[in-house]
């Protein structure tokens, strides 16, 4: 899969998301064509030439492209993708990490559904996302029928004979230690 990076979006120097999935081909507008960045190039256009230079999709922090009449119609008539967000991220890290773990499921809708905007979803945790161990010492000792203490017990055990058979006891047990 081709992707083409919109002027906006971030290229690192020296990354390379091929190296992380070797079906995968990244290049920037700069690279592509540096007459094409600039704020006069109409993005109906830049798909044209993402089209005729056989690209799958663009990736772009601008979702505004998939309300503008133009842009949709054009589109209509390529076989580029759009690989977008609904609620922009600015963070280079987070557009990069969101890209890279979802580009999986972007190739197989993009084969199953043909061309396609594909807006990924924004990365954010909640409170539901979030545990502590105290509590999940609690539903294991649930699940096993026992007290939170005994698992507690047993675990202290394993890992502290572990660490002596390691010669590691000592080196670990101020932490091991802690209240």
């Amino acid at each position: 899969m081709r992707l083409l990076l919109d002027e906006g979006f971030p290229s690192p120097p020296g990354f390379r998301p091929e190296m992380v999935d070797a079906t995968v081909q990244v290049q920037s507008l700069r690279e592509f064509d540096s007459s094409l960045t600039g704020a006069s190039t109409p993005d109906w256009y830049l798909y044209l030439r993402a089209d005729e230079d056989g690209f799958d999709a663009l990736v772009t922090r601008d979702w505004h492209q998939s309300v503008q009449p133009e842009e949709l119609w054009t589109l209509t008539k390529t076989t580029l993708s759009v690989v977008t967000w609904r609620r922009p991220i600015e963070d280079p890290v987070c557009e990069w990490g969101q890209l890279l773990a979802y580009l999986p499921e972007v190739k197989r809708m993009i084969a199953e559904h043909g061309p396609s905007i594909v807006f990924l979803p924004s990365p954010r945790l909640d409170r539901k996302n979030l545990d502590k161990a105290t509590n999940l010492i609690g539903q294991l000792a649930s699940d096993l029928g026992i007290s939170s203490q005994q698992v507690r017990d047993q675990a202290r055990a394993i890992v502290g004979s572990e660490l002596a058979a390691m010669g590691e006891f000592d080196r670990f047990h101020p932490v091991l230690a802690r209240t």
